[in-house]
Order: structure tokens, then sequence, then C-alpha cells
């Protein structure tokens, strides 16, 4: 869609960095495997209720057991999710997903996350992805789709 967009670290002064707009928004999202399935249409939906944010290196972005009030898109940095329980241990960067499962459960949070670096994401809140799904059809099927490729069951 465009050119690739330079993250600013979080040490920069917020007041002088430049929002990014909704189609810029809707470009980096285009870019994430999770949404790869989704249309022009359904991204700039989806963009338009996405937070940009910012976390510095070593930032606990939620716990064990919190709720899944949000998901984030990873657009820069390295984020790592962990579970004290199993020692088990994922490491996830740019195009993935971190927080999703919970959200789509609406179940408490399986494993903490916190950043290994400076990190650029984007925020999905719970309640305006659901409303987004279930005004927008197209999108809950865009996402379906994605999940059976993901598990192999496509044929």
């Amino acid at each position: 869609m465009g050119d690739d967009l330079t993250y600013l670290p979080a040490t920069r002064d917020r007041a002088t960095r430049a929002r990014l707009t909704t189609l810029q928004k809707a470009e980096l999202l285009q870019k994430l495997e999770l949404f790869s399935e989704a249309s022009v249409e359904d991204l700039y939906r989806l963009a338009a209720i996405a937070q940009e944010v910012e976390f510095a290196a070593g930032q606990t972005i939620y716990h064990q057991d919190d709720f899944g009030d949000a998901f984030y898109l990873i657009v820069q940095g390295r984020m790592e999710c962990y579970s004290e329980s199993d020692e088990k241990r994922v490491t996830l960067a740019e195009g993935e997903s971190v927080g999703l499962a919970s959200v789509l459960t609406r179940e408490s949070r399986q494993m903490h996350a916190k950043t290994l670096e400076d990190t650029f994401a984007l925020a999905i809140g719970a309640e305006d992805f659901y409303n987004l799904l279930s005004c927008n059809p197209e999108i809950t099927v865009s996402l379906i789709k994605y999940f059976v490729k993901k598990v192999g069951m496509a044929s």
C-alpha cells in the first residue's frame, strides 16, 4: 500500500511524534498475518479502532490471570510471553499478535507478557473488537479463514 513506517523510540517526546493516520494503521494491519484475509475496507475499519501504544524495554504488558481487555499487534520490537507454572517462553516479533486468545475466548490471560526491547504496537480493545465483529461479519469470516489455515484444516 505504501512506504514502510519507521518506529520512533519511546524516548522521543510523544508530543512531537506525528500520529499515524487511519490509512497508515490499515497499511500496518495489512502486513500482519492475522488479518491477511481481510479486505481493504475491513482493514480500514480495524484501523479506526486501533490505538498506538509504545512500551519501553522490559515493561510488563499484562500478567497471567489478568482479564483480556485488549490484544496487541506488534509493529516494531519484540515481546515475550511466559508462564511461571511451566517455564514455557514464547518470543513474538513484528507482524505477530499478543493476547488475542484471551480476547477471543473472554477468559483470563494464560501467560505474562513483557517487552524485550522498545516496542511500538497497535492495541485493539476487546469491546471495540467485538462491536466491530458483530457489525461486520466479513471480518469474522476473514479471521475464521486465517485460523483454519493456521491449524492446517484447509483442504
